[in-house]
């Protein structure tokens, strides 16, 4: 790896790093919504997505979290699978390596933008719309950080990656279609979760879900230019 190359890995890496510094701040220093105790009028959020908003489940909320650790134990075990299945260690040690760096940079990244946005717009999530809001979202000034959803985007984001290296790294790989069909179902689910949970609107999903997808896979185009995973096959 020649200098330019490993200062192209540098900056892409710190940039992505700031913009999550940058979110951590911009939560922290925004001024909270007080909320007083009663429920919002649904009649002021546009017809849409009031006609899909839910009450607030915790079960369903719960699940939610488990669909998006899923999708990171699937881009795990694609990455161990290529290692522990290559004949050249060497190589495919390299390889992984790149690859862990090319996921962090499009998590920092997806994940710097959505909760930025999350900040500024703070929008009320549907629970708030109903009885028996989620207490814990409330206590923890969560409730008004409806969009997008970030755990659309965790999850799409990771589709994202894995899409970018089924192209560029292992195109005719046996696994590609299998996997790629399981994440989407993951993804979609993660989706249905979200709304039913009372979590976010239909909006917020939609939103989420081009954001994470997007990002990541251009975060990972991006990578694979500087390294260039044709050339690595």
């Amino acid at each position: 790896m020649n200098k330019k190359t490993l200062f192209k890995y540098i900056a892409v890496f710190v940039f992505g790093a700031a913009l999550m510094c940058t979110a951590s701040l911009a939560k922290k220093n925004r001024k909270a919504i007080e909320w007083d105790g009663t429920a919002y009028n649904l009649e002021n959020v546009n017809p849409v997505d009031a006609k899909l908003a839910q009450p607030y489940n915790k079960s369903l909320d719960k699940t939610g979290d488990a669909f998006v650790g899923l999708m990171g134990l699937i881009c795990c075990g694609v990455i161990a699978f290529a290692f522990f299945t290559s004949d050249d260690k060497k190589k495919a040690f390299n390889n992984a390596v790149i690859d862990v760096y090319t996921f962090m940079v499009c998590g920092f990244y997806a994940n710097g933008i959505y909760r930025i946005l999350k900040t500024i717009v703070g929008r009320i999530r549907p629970y708030m719309y109903f009885a028996n809001p989620s207490a814990e979202g409330i206590a923890e000034g969560d409730f008004f950080r409806s969009w997008p959803s970030g755990h659309t985007s965790n999850v799409f984001l990771v589709l994202g990656f894995l899409v970018a290296w089924f192209t560029f790294r292992d195109a005719e790989s046996k696994l590609k279609k299998p996997v790629l069909t399981v994440s989407l179902l993951v993804c979609l689910t993660t989706m249905v979760l979200r709304l039913l949970s009372g979590n976010h609107f239909l909006t917020d999903v939609l939103s989420g879900a081009v954001i994470g997808f997007g990002i990541s896979y251009g975060m990972a185009c991006l990578c694979n230019k500087i390294n260039d995973y044709s050339g690595e096959k």
